[in-house]
């Protein structure tokens, strides 16, 4: 099992919010704690600062699932603002870029790759080098035979393939979402979200229309819902991963929550989901962020070991990224806006 890959891409934007009158209701934080499993020796530690993780019953066997819950000493709206600083990007260290998708191929301009990954999708093959459907797979062996760089024809399949991919989402949702090629059969990335969501059932306690939609989008859309739509390069195993994230956020009478769906990754994993609370407290705001990921890498022969151990790095990558985007938050939160600063995501 490669360790560098269990480094997975969740969570890095947890804390997103719709700051709305709704959030400013008080709901009762030890009620929620109780609710998420959190004893009351564990939700002091919260409250003293600690960020305390919880165990997650995981819904198949290539599913890693961590819980954490910390505070920002940052009002709630404070922490909006923080993020549309970009703050939580700045904080993980192995995201190289973001860009939002507007709806246009003229938003996957950026993207670039290596001689050494342009080849390796021109030599595509059902596995998990990358994960590509069979169409997929026979468009950049096509590419073989045309004229021309290479490098720079990968580069202009690939951003076709992710626009199309963003767009059949868009369109259909988990439907719309093409299966990956694998040496044994297809992979369908769609399953492994319905089982995330599925799993989610707190996120129905309390915010039961965000929950129905993740498993019906795009239909039965919540008024007030506030989705984005997002092209990440994060650096996995020394290599480019693109990932397609679509961020839904939603207010409920007490809190905001949100979830950062990534419903295409280019290699690593399959798929992850990020489901977050946010609650108002007299100290600042408390987080229940809770993570699921699918990756082929943990299942088979050993998964329990392999999950053991796939879930006690992910918790750590968690930690130190969520430590380093809560001292920004706390630090930024004193310091004032430059003037004419962009209020979008780190682009």
């Amino acid at each position: 099992m490669r360790r560098n890959s269990l480094q997975m891409r969740v969570g890095t934007a947890v804390l997103l919010v719709a700051c709305t009158a709704a959030a400013a209701e008080r709901v009762d934080v030890e009620q929620v704690m109780g609710d998420f499993g959190i004893s009351v020796d564990a939700a002091a530690r919260v409250r003293n600062g600690e960020m305390v993780e919880s165990e997650l019953t995981e819904s198949s066997e290539r599913e890693l699932a961590v819980g954490l819950t910390f505070i920002v000493l940052q009002p709630i709206g404070t922490v909006l603002e923080q993020f549309r600083s970009a703050v939580d990007m700045k904080a993980d260290r192995q995201l190289l870029a973001s860009a939002a998708i507007h709806g246009s191929l003229d938003d996957f301009a950026n993207l670039a790759l290596q001689a050494d990954e342009a080849k390796r999708y021109l030599a595509a093959h059902p596995g998990d080098a990358l994960n590509l459907s069979l169409e997929e797979i026979q468009a950049f062996h096509a590419l073989a035979s045309a004229g021309g760089d290479p490098k720079s024809n990968v580069e202009r399949q690939l951003k076709v393939a992710l626009f199309d991919r963003y767009r059949t989402y868009l369109a259909n949702g988990l439907d719309g979402m093409a299966p990956y090629a694998r040496s044994g059969g297809p992979r369908n990335p769609a399953d492994e979200l319905r089982a995330a969501s599925q799993a989610a059932l707190l996120l129905n306690k309390y915010a039961p229309a965000l929950w129905q939609v993740l498993r019906s989008y795009p239909r039965g859309k919540p008024a007030g819902l506030d989705e984005r739509f997002y092209l990440l390069r994060y650096n996995l195993d020394g290599r480019p991963n693109y990932t397609l994230r679509h961020r839904m956020v939603l207010p409920f009478s007490g809190g905001v929550a949100l979830v950062d769906r990534d419903f295409y990754v280019s290699h690593g994993y399959n798929t992850s989901q990020a489901i977050s609370g946010l609650i108002p407290v007299p100290e600042g705001t408390v987080v229940f962020y809770r993570s699921r990921v699918s990756t082929d890498q943990v299942a088979g022969f050993g998964s329990s070991m392999k999950r053991t151990i796939g879930r006690s790095v992910m918790a750590k990558q968690l930690t130190e990224i969520f430590q380093r985007s809560r001292a920004s938050f706390e630090r930024e939160a004193m310091s004032p806006a430059p003037v004419g600063a962009d209020p979008g995501l780190l682009r």
